[in-house]
């Protein structure tokens, strides 16, 4: 029994002892971390506010060391975030495309940086060089890339539209001067029969690394309207070139014109809306037959063939 309760008095001593260290270990250690240091340390450099209309291009220096002098506590919680520090261009001067940062701009700019328990003791003097690009804003034109076929007896009624059919683009120089324009993803569109509209994605080139768009994508529509056929006769064929003295009479002489359009634009047409011709400088040839050409046709029919586009001829003096 008495062996028992001296072991336990031994443990009871040791653990006594082991918390007096620990609480002396921690006070010294509290009280040099109360103490000032100075210690040397390496900043990451961001550089920010780059002035209006250029862009950065590159830089002489990344980090920076320096020496910095606080106390312990402060250089144990530095310790433990990153040690970046954000340097502000959007003040200085320009020339040539160039910023030259001095070593004492960046030293009060790193002073204002720093915590107020913090001071900085020394750092590198070597000044810092940008090389900066200017930035150019340029309206370039969209190039859409379309497949369409239609179905039978359907005819495009107008132009295809692209929205925006232009857009602009904002990027360095070197960049920016030589591109006059940007094409889009294809867009298929097979068998059509009525209106349509499709969206398609602007490409952009992988080398305009620092260019930006004012759009990414663009619209193409198109109206689609059925066609009927018409067949317009007695178009009287008139002989072009033609010098005096000289008559000409063509076999026959009333052309024949097949016009694709919608039915109320068929509705309206006569042989008066065309205009078909033969040329007497083709009949020196000396060719038994000269072709016929339509010089003139409405604007709102979607075909127009001459049924016979060659005729005979006699010439007479």
């Amino acid at each position: 029994m008495i062996k028992k309760i001296g072991k336990n008095l031994k443990k009871r001593k040791v653990k006594i002892f082991s918390i007096f260290l620990l609480a002396s270990s921690l006070a010294w250690f509290l009280n040099k971390l109360s103490e000032s240091y100075i210690s040397n340390t390496t900043f990451k450099l961001n550089y920010e506010n780059v002035p209006k209309g250029y862009l950065l291009n590159s830089v002489s220096k990344q980090d920076l060391d320096v020496k910095l002098e606080a106390i312990g506590f402060q250089f144990l919680s530095f310790g433990l975030s990153a040690k970046e520090i954000n340097i502000d261009l959007s003040k200085e001067e320009i020339k040539d495309s160039k910023i030259v940062l001095s070593a004492k701009e960046i030293q009060k700019q790193i002073d204002e940086s720093l915590p107020n328990s913090m001071l900085l003791k020394d750092l590198d003097k070597e000044a810092i060089y940008f090389k900066l690009v200017k930035i150019i804003t340029k309206e370039i034109r969209v190039q859409a890339d379309v497949n369409l076929t239609l179905q039978k007896n359907c005819m495009l009624d107008g132009v295809i539209s692209v929205k925006p059919n232009s857009i602009k683009v904002t990027g360095p120089e070197n960049e920016v001067e030589t591109l006059e324009r940007v094409n889009t993803t294809v867009i298929e569109l097979n068998n059509i029969a009525e209106n349509f509209s499709e969206t398609a994605q602007i490409i952009i080139p992988k080398t305009l690394k620092n260019t930006s768009f004012s759009a990414e994508s663009i619209v193409v529509k198109g109206n689609v309207s059925r066609f009927s056929e018409k067949i317009i006769d007695n178009i009287p064929i008139i002989v072009t070139n033609l010098p005096k003295g000289i008559t000409v009479k063509t076999f026959p002489d009333r052309a024949k014109v097949l016009c694709k359009a919608k039915l109320d634009v068929l509705k309206k047409l006569g042989q008066n809306n065309f205009v078909v011709t033969a040329d007497y400088k083709s009949m020196l040839q000396g060719k038994d037959k000269v072709l016929l050409q339509i010089k003139s046709s409405p604007e709102d029919i979607y075909n127009a063939s001459l049924l016979q586009n060659k005729v005979t001829y006699i010439i007479k003096k």
